[in-house]
């Protein structure tokens, strides 16, 4: 397991398990204290300085150590570091002890079983193989001990007035408590390695269905945002093919029930108006129709292979001069580079650059200018429709390419138009991997920027490719249906 991995999982309940330790530190510290103070009361006067000794430096390091785990925390600092703080207070811990052990009784005292305790505690809270070097390391100590008294290298220290050191039953003693020490260490890792194999287990299912939820949470947003449009999308769509229906049947009723003779110009005028509702209503119903084709028919268009963008941009230019030259703008193609698509549908590309096209040249003012530049810039086309017309309000900047969007200035300055434009390039140039976005600075004049990846792949060449038929994509350009 690495380092964060632990800090992540274990990390915050080490820290509260040190600090537990701490705290009976603490009571450590009042033991020694107080058998300091009863020493000479209960035979083993001589030795209390030593007791006072050990006791101040165990306050000193549990001090210091404690104040450190609460400084990190307040600090917002990891965990990581915690196992070396674990094993050096554990290091100290039975270094203290085994001094204490010296000075009451040797491997006679009675503090003995309190290795045992801190090895069960170690071994909570430390790996299993740093606590068997642990006991090793106890049990080495002990026997140092033991040889050291025995052969008068350092002073016995008896628990009762007047004792003698027994080597038998020190070695008794050391035996039983080497057996302890490992055999308590093997017990305690044994369960400690399955709870913690289990805590990591509940963590990675824990870790596993949040993040099923949350994708849940984002589908089920997402559909929820879906079903939103679909619903404000039919709600305008109705509204939009209600209003000239309306128009086309009250016409009609007036003309059939006679309250205006056909044949008069006044009845004339009216079957011209609605010739020319239904007109804009045709237009409405065909763009619904192309919009619906490329969501739903997207994966099954008829792409091809090596669109010049150059060529397809010059063609509009031709197509729509005479528009241009009708409204007096002058249209100014700015190409720098050849840009070629690896694959593309050119009518869906022409649909949408000849709706951008068209659009600047129905929204920009007389005598003035309509650049259209093409650039390549890290294996994208960047194609800018730029003109100096009526602009766009900035509340609208983000809502234009929704259906049915017009903003109320062009609305005035136009007053044919679907709203639905606009939404159908955003369709096309995003079906090619690309954006389109907008901006009218100072509300005088647009910009329409479309990037379009070079190197794209749509999903159905893409399985063709694998399946090494490149059959029908060549470079036709019939009608995207």
């Amino acid at each position: 397991m690495t380092a964060n991995r632990f800090s992540y999982i274990f990390g915050p309940e080490l820290y509260g398990r040190l600090l537990w330790f701490g705290r009976l530190r603490w009571l450590a510290v009042c033991g020694l204290a107080l058998g300091a103070l009863l020493g000479p009361w209960l035979g083993f006067g001589g030795v209390w300085p030593s007791l006072v000794v050990i006791a101040s430096v165990v306050a000193l390091y549990n001090l210091f150590f404690q104040g450190l785990l609460h400084h990190s925390r307040q600090a917002g600092r990891s965990f990581t570091n915690l196992r070396a703080v674990a094993m050096f207070l554990m290091v100290m811990d039975l270094a203290a002890l085994m001094v204490t052990t010296h000075f009451t009784g040797g491997l006679q005292s009675p503090l003995l079983p309190f290795f045992a305790f801190h090895m069960a505690l170690g071994t909570v809270m430390l790996a299993g193989r740093s606590m068997y070097l642990l006991a090793g390391g106890v049990s080495l100590g002990a026997l140092a001990l033991l040889l050291l008294e025995a052969r008068g290298r350092i002073e016995f220290h008896p628990m009762i007035a007047g004792g003698t050191l027994d080597v038998s039953t020190g070695s008794l003693n050391l035996l039983t408590l080497v057996a302890a020490l490992f055999g308590i260490v093997y017990l305690t890792d044994s369960v400690a390695s399955r709870l913690k194999s289990r805590s990591i287990e509940l963590l990675e299912a824990t870790e596993a269905l949040s993040d099923r939820t949350e994708t849940l949470q984002r589908l089920l947003s997402e559909l929820e945002d879906l079903e939103r449009r679909k619903s404000h999308y039919m709600r305008i769509s109705a509204h939009q093919l209600r209003s000239p229906l309306g128009t086309i049947k009250t016409t009609l009723r007036v003309l059939v029930e006679r309250i205006v003779d056909p044949s008069t110009k006044r009845g004339r005028k009216l079957l011209d108006g609605a010739l020319e509702v239904t007109d804009s209503l045709l237009a409405i119903v065909n763009d619904l129709l192309d919009l619906a084709k490329i969501r739903e028919g997207r994966d099954r268009a008829p792409w091809s292979r090596g669109v010049n963008l150059n060529q397809l941009l010059a063609d509009l230019f031709d197509s729509l001069a005479t528009e241009a030259a009708e409204r007096q703008v002058k249209m100014i193609p700015d190409f720098e580079g050849v840009a070629v698509l690896d694959w593309g549908v050119p009518p869906a590309l022409v649909h949408a650059f000849e709706n951008l096209i068209y659009n600047g040249i129905k929204y920009s003012l007389a005598e003035r200018p309509l650049t259209v530049e093409l650039r390549t810039v890290d294996e994208s086309a960047v194609i800018k429709i730029i003109d100096q017309g009526i602009g766009i309000p900035e509340a609208f900047l983000d809502r234009v390419f929704l259906e049915f969007v017009r903003a109320p200035n062009a609305k005035q300055h136009a007053a044919e138009g679907t709203g639905l434009g606009l939404a159908i390039v955003k369709e096309v140039v995003e079906a090619h991997g690309g954006t389109v976005s907008v901006e009218s600075p100072g509300q005088e004049g647009s910009t329409f920027t479309v990037r379009l990846p070079l190197r794209h792949t749509p999903s159905e060449a893409q399985r063709l490719l694998r399946a090494g038929n490149d059959r029908g994509y060549g470079a036709e350009t019939h009608r995207w249906a």
